[in-house]
This record gives structure tokens, sequence and C-alpha cells, in this order.
């Protein structure tokens, strides 16, 4: 398995993962044209993508996902009250795909799992091909017990670290928008991301992924650097910051 974020953070998410017969988008919460520009970056043709597999409906990481199935004939697939949420941004040449339990799309197979978020519903997913495991798992106010069992499983683990609370707290959003985000059906902070990955490393872990990092609220290096606070600098190799503007490195399973 390959796994590539092509944009990660507030403005937009979408991961691109990549078996040996099947290519998937995780979100496709960027502009269709910069999705395909992207994948074009890494060696991929667009016309390749064998699905988009959605999380939940808010905007970032749902924009481009109509258009880019218009316009490849990649398949959209979706809880049905995600898909139904997503009506205004599609037309009647997608083809929709409502799943209501774990699914297969060619050789990876994807098992959601219920995450605490403002937009219900929300999901994570364990993807598994050979024996091999990455877990996303975004956008989340709180992890329960249920993440925090499935996060134990993972290989490869895609996690929330979206702000510092600090900056957060004395910065320029709204503060009706600072409470939500700081709410359990909000974000995690990197604190919150800490705690959570020191519970649930273990020799299983091959590879963290801090995930839709805040550019207002939060900095790569402030991430990094409070997570490894929790979980101890001899883990530093094991973790990547992914970032808004820019396609990661692809990581293999």
């Amino acid at each position: 398995m390959r796994i590539c974020s092509l944009s990660s953070g507030s403005k937009g998410n979408c991961i691109f993962v990549e078996s040996a017969d099947a290519r998937v988008l995780v979100d496709a919460g960027i502009s269709a044209r910069q999705i395909s520009q992207r994948l074009q970056a890494i060696g991929v043709d667009p016309t390749s993508i064998d699905a988009i597999v959605l999380t939940h409906a808010h905007n970032d990481h749902i924009r481009g996902a109509g258009v880019f199935a218009r316009k490849y004939g990649s398949p959209i697939y979706g809880h049905p009250e995600t898909l139904d949420q997503m009506t205004y941004f599609l037309r009647k040449n997608e083809t929709i795909v409502p799943w209501t339990k774990a699914f297969s799309i060619k050789d990876l197979s994807f098992a959601p799992f219920e995450i605490p978020h403002d937009a219900f519903p929300t999901v994570g997913y364990s993807i598994h091909q050979n024996g091999k495991s990455l877990v996303v798992c975004t956008d989340l106010g709180v992890a329960t017990r249920q993440v925090e069992a499935v996060l134990r499983q993972a290989d490869i683990l895609l996690i929330e670290s979206n702000h510092d609370p600090d900056m957060l707290m004395n910065g320029p959003y709204p503060w009706e928008l600072k409470e939500r985000i700081a709410s359990r059906v909000g974000h995690l902070s990197n604190h919150d991301t800490g705690e959570l990955l020191k519970a649930v490393i273990n020799g299983r872990t091959q590879q963290v992924l801090l995930a839709h990092l805040s550019e207002i609220n939060n900095s790569p290096q402030i991430a990094l650097d409070t997570v490894l606070e929790y979980i101890g600098y001899r883990h530093e190799a094991m973790v990547k910051v992914l970032e808004q503007r820019k396609v990661s490195e692809i990581f293999e399973l």
C-alpha cells in the first residue's frame, strides 16, 4: 500500500491511497483541478482513480468530489446521509455508492468507524490490504474508546493535530468559532493528539502522520514538538507532519 497526502488542513483535505490493484482518494476537499495536478505531480493519471471515499460532508472534504467524479468517472462512496448532504455538489451523471457497513474497492478493504464531530455522520476509515492497515482519523473533538481501539491496530496512523490551544484562543477567530473548534465535536488540539498517541502507539505502529493542521492556529513545528513531548523524542523518526499546500512524500506499507 502507498499513501500520499495531496492536501491536508482546514482549507482542504485529500489523501491518495494505492494498492496493487486499486487507486482511491479519501476525501476531495480541494478543487478537481488541484487534485488532478497533484496526482500528476506524483506520476498518477487522474483517470486511473477507482473511487472517492468520503469521511463527511464538510466543504473542506468534499469541495472537488463532484467535478472530479464527473470529469474522470470515479464513483463516490459515502454514508447515505453524507451523500444526501452533498447533493448540491452533484449533477445527474456521477456514480454514487452508499455504504452501510464495511466495503471493498478491488483489493482495498474499508472499515468505517464513527467519530465525534459536528457534521453527522463523520467517520474515519481503517483501510486494509495484505494484512497491513492505514487508519485515517481526522475531524474529531475527542477520542472515544472505540476510536482508541481502532488506532491501536494501525500500521500507519493518519491523525488530526489541528490547533495549538493558546494560538486558537488568542487568534483572530470569532469566539463562537473558537468554542466550536475546542469542543467535543470540534477538532483535536496538539495536546489532545499527543495524549492520544501516547495511549495507542505500540509495537505495530510504523508511521504517524499528523494531519488537518490549522494554518491560522498551528504550525508544523509546533504540532510536531508538542506531540513529541507526550510520546517521547525516541519516536521522532516515525512522526511526519502533513501540510496544506504541499504534496507529501509517499509512505509505503
